[in-house]
């Protein structure tokens, strides 16, 4: 048996096995219908952050997280030379928010600035959130199983293509408590939720037609650096309304640090051309946070 359907094959075990989610055992499957990931560039040292981050904490309330909703914060690096380093800011998270500038789903970059499913958004005189019908698309299901320090993905495409499908796994921390010491928001408590403590993106590990044999009968061939997944000469011809596309690979330990979070959540999301589709998501045991 090869190694993606062995992997498969445990991740639909998975969910009746692991009882709670933890940082080591976790499993969790979406629906197929499109959410909105609301993500928040935003820095400790900018002082009109604050309010819009109070505002992303409020999800914490909402029945739809980690089903409609997927909040992620993403502390930038470019105001850290302005008085104040900000202790979750990273380059990349910076470099993300540069990626939507460069691809036209932001027009300027700044802070705090909201991108929901890839695209800019301003509340102003809008909704604070797009409407319903902005979010409801048939795009798959995503199914993400963490055992140890590995992990295997699977995405149920009802996409057109799948050409250039990525999966991203952050791990976020709430209750992040900061006192903050220099810069525009000096001598204020700050506290942060949905926090970006890691990011890692990962390229698509194979791709075959949705089928209950299928995993019997397909065939691993090498194509390059990738492994592409090919399916038995039974099921040749046959026309499919969905395809799976599986991701796998390690994970990030959890960094020690002086500040803890009392909570922690894994996120995991399918993208295409900078733009979410799909996405899965849960807070963790308490003590996993300690």
């Amino acid at each position: 048996m090869s190694k993606v359907a062995l992997l498969l094959m445990l991740s639909l075990l998975a969910h009746s096995t692991f009882a709670a989610q933890t940082l080591t055992q976790f499993h969790k499957r979406s629906g197929e219908q499109q959410p909105l990931v609301i993500e928040l560039f935003t820095s400790q040292g900018c002082s009109s952050c604050p309010p819009m981050e109070r505002w992303l904490s409020g999800f914490k309330q909402e029945t739809g997280l980690w089903n409609y909703y997927f909040p992620l914060a993403f502390h930038v690096t470019y105001w850290n030379y302005l008085g104040w380093k900000d202790p979750f800011a990273k380059r990349a998270f910076s470099q993300r928010q540069y990626d939507y500038l460069n691809h036209k789903g932001i027009s300027q970059v700044y802070t705090p600035q909201l991108v929901i499913n890839g695209r800019e958004w301003r509340p102003g005189g809008q909704a604070l959130l797009p409407d319903e019908s902005d979010k409801r698309a048939l795009v798959g299901r995503l199914s993400l199983t963490i055992t140890g320090q590995e992990f295997m993905a699977s995405f149920d495409s009802r996409l057109p293509s799948n050409q250039g499908l990525t999966l991203h796994l952050a791990l976020l921390g709430s209750g992040l408590t900061t006192r903050v010491g220099r810069g525009e928001n000096r001598g204020k408590h700050l506290v942060e939720d949905f926090v970006v403590l890691s990011h890692r993106r990962y390229s698509a590990l194979a791709s075959q037609p949705l089928n209950d044999q299928a995993l019997l009968e397909q065939v691993s061939v090498e194509q390059g650096s990738a492994k592409q997944a090919l399916v038995g000469p039974a099921l040749a011809g046959q026309n499919w309304d969905k395809q799976a596309v599986t991701f796998s690979g390690s994970i990030e330990p959890l960094a020690k640090a002086d500040n803890t979070p009392k909570r922690l959540a894994w996120v995991a999301w399918i993208e295409q051309e900078h733009i979410p589709l799909q996405a899965v998501g849960d807070w963790l045991l308490v003590e996993e946070a300690n």
